[in-house]
């Protein structure tokens, strides 16, 4: 049986996706350029996620997950509309917390992150996407 490599190393284009996941995306993104050029706010992060009300649990949700990942969180830059893997998995997880399904997050990641760590993320990712699902409107 052959395969298609192409689609086998395939993440998500950033236009086609559901407009909450490219928003964390788009967020995750500013988050590392503006404070690599120290331009950074929490009004220009809130553009990105779409309400004020987010900006907090976002940075608790990326803290956590960067304390958690084994290695530094890789992000594709701003002009490239491919998620980066590291993107995709982060989405992925932060749409399993906002669906409550906590068994499919956890076998994203349970090779990688240990229960601790996971139930941190967790905990995060269910706190920021309430907040990004309620305050967008």
């Amino acid at each position: 049986m052959a395969f298609d490599l192409a689609q086998l190393t395939s993440t998500p284009d950033l236009r086609t996706v559901p407009p909450v996941q490219a928003r964390l995306v788009c967020a995750m993104r500013y988050t590392h350029l503006a404070r690599n050029v120290n331009d950074y706010s929490h009004r220009g992060l809130a553009r990105h996620l779409g309400t004020l009300c987010a900006v907090q649990s976002f940075h608790v949700f990326m803290d956590e997950a960067g304390r958690a990942w084994p290695e530094k969180i890789v992000l594709n830059p701003p002009c490239q509309p491919a998620f980066s893997y590291d993107e995709m998995l982060l989405v992925d997880l932060a749409t399993a917390a906002a669906r409550g399904e906590r068994a499919r997050f956890d076998a994203f990641v349970r090779d990688m992150i240990g229960e601790g760590g996971r139930n941190a993320v967790w905990a995060a990712a269910r706190r920021m996407m309430r907040h990004l699902v309620t305050g967008v409107g």
